[in-house]
């Protein structure tokens, strides 16, 4: 239970761009041993081994769970990616003309 709202914490940062804190809160995510901890390993393991996009969604597409909602996760995770260019651990916030 609470894995899920350390994962929608994370997704709150990573949409704002805050990649760092989102990383602590996926790290958070991940101790625990279900759907979201599954999800939140391979996007740690994405965010610092520069993952490539399909081999994530694949990763997450074979976790067991709703096949729409692990689309959704995958593509708001995609979405903040390329919005903010991260290279874990640096990244450009200023890509988007974010200031």
């Amino acid at each position: 239970m609470l894995e899920q709202a350390y994962f929608q914490m994370y997704e709150t940062e990573m949409i704002g761009g805050e990649i760092k804190r989102a990383v602590h809160f996926l790290e958070r995510a991940s101790k625990g041993k279900g759907f979201y901890s599954q999800v939140s390993q391979v996007f740690l393991d994405a965010l610092k081994n520069h993952t490539e996009p399909e081999e994530v969604k694949q990763k997450v597409m074979d976790i067991q769970g709703d096949e729409e909602e692990k689309l959704a996760i995958y593509l708001r995770f995609l979405y903040s990616v390329n919005r903010y260019d991260v290279s874990y651990p640096k990244y450009d916030s200023k890509r988007c003309d974010d200031r």
